[in-house]
């Protein structure tokens, strides 16, 4: 994912050169991240904010580019690319791909609260459908075999401009995804929230700057009785102040000098000298393991993990396919989530074997990490058999270890 957000950084940064130079605010530039709601089956509406129909990607995953051909209308080409759970299906974390053109009808255009409507066809793409049963009742199932569709999707949206050329934008659109046999059962809401880039120097309002220019001439200023001019030549004195000092830069403008500035390339908090706290558990960036996700402060940023236990038949300690695929799993939340980590792998027989049972089976799941890549000098291997460990049956257990 990593590379698909360098792409659309790049991409944007493309269209910024190219575009920028039309003076004619024409061109538009969405970026922001997408989540998708599989709703529950014909009931568009139920659930609506439930946390589990909703599969948020908290990263760059979408990006827009919308051409104005006339002052209420607008074309745009949208692209979103994620990683996307589908608790309809039951399906994990699947590659989610949507490419779409269309039309967007701006009701108050330069207004700095600016509300749309789009309506839009193109391409999407989702790689969980396949081998996969839908049920719709008791007795019925809906399956399909493909993962290629053709989509029409419309909505709404919305355009927040903090200033003429920058603002924040919200978007909501019912996606009707077109397969053999389907009314509805692939269909999703899409909904997009990010900023906007307009190209140009369009002044919001026109309306307003003409009642400016009214309200210039009607009303005077008397400068002997007035507190006016004393305010603005203050705040010509405290830009001259600020001024002299050239040092003093703030690189990313978060309110904090670069030479007091932990992280001076980022927009950061003050409580933690200029570092941002991007999954918002009070543990700055620049000292969280897992900056993306919330944590606890003992285990450095990162959350509490448990392992599933590897399981093993009468005696014997060979790993079976389900066994294997445990271990798999495990084996990527050490590699990619607990990169720092060390552990225990400790191995478990009933009353009627011994410790060297145990042990061999710990072995098997320590060979099999580290043929996964897991670092092998991360791993103490331990057989606990006995009757001390009657209750924890065959099995071997992971834990993390304390240092």
């Amino acid at each position: 994912m990593k590379n698909v957000n360098f792409f659309i950084i790049a991409l944007f940064a493309f269209f910024s050169s190219v575009f920028s130079q039309d003076s004619k605010e024409k061109w538009f530039v969405r970026i922001g991240a997408h989540d998708i709601n599989y709703y529950p089956i014909k009931s568009p509406f139920k659930g609506f904010f439930l946390k589990k129909n909703n599969s948020f990607n908290p990263i760059i995953s979408n990006i827009e580019l919308e051409h104005n051909v006339k002052k209420h209308i607008g074309l745009y080409l949208d692209a979103s690319l994620g990683l996307v759970e589908n608790n309809r299906w039951r399906i994990g974390k699947v590659t989610f791909v949507k490419l779409s053109h269309g039309v967007n009808l701006y009701i108050f255009p330069h207004y700095k609260i600016d509300p749309y409507l789009r309506l839009g066809a193109g391409y999407h793409k989702f790689n969980g459908y396949i081998d996969r049963e839908l049920r719709i009742s008791d007795t019925k199932y809906f399956k399909t075999n493909k993962k290629d569709f053709f989509v029409l999707d419309g909505g709404l949206g919305l355009n927040l401009w903090i200033v003429s050329n920058f603002g924040i934008n919200v978007q909501s659109t019912y996606n009707q995804v077109f397969a053999y046999q389907s009314s509805d059962f692939l269909n999703f809401w899409k909904h997009n929230i990010g900023v906007i880039f307009r190209f140009g120097n369009l002044k919001l309002s026109e309306d307003n700057k003409d009642k400016n220019q009214e309200n210039k001439k009607i009303v005077e200023i008397n400068k002997d009785n007035s507190y006016f001019p004393s305010v603005m030549e203050e705040k010509k004195e405290e830009e001259k102040i600020c001024c002299q000092n050239k040092n003093q830069k703030d690189s990313d403008n978060d309110g904090i000098l670069d030479q007091e500035d932990l992280c001076p390339n980022q927009f950061g908090l003050k409580k933690f000298k200029g570092c941002p706290d991007t999954d918002s558990d009070n543990i700055p960036d620049n000292e969280d393991k897992c900056p993306k996700k919330f944590g606890k402060k003992e285990n450095k940023g990162c959350p509490n993990v448990v392992f599933n236990p590897v399981l093993f038949g009468w005696a014997k300690f060979s790993l079976s396919p389900r066994s294997i695929a445990v271990v798999n799993e495990i084996a990527e939340i050490m590699i990619n989530v607990l990169p720092n980590s060390k552990f225990y792998i400790s191995g478990y027989t009933d009353g009627k074997h011994n410790k060297s049972l145990s042990l061999k089976r710990a072995n098997s799941v320590f060979e099999a990490l580290v043929s996964k890549g897991v670092d092998p000098s991360r791993i103490e291997v331990r057989g606990l058999g006995g009757k001390k460990y009657n209750k924890k049956g065959r099995r071997v257990e992971i834990t993390i270890r304390k240092s």
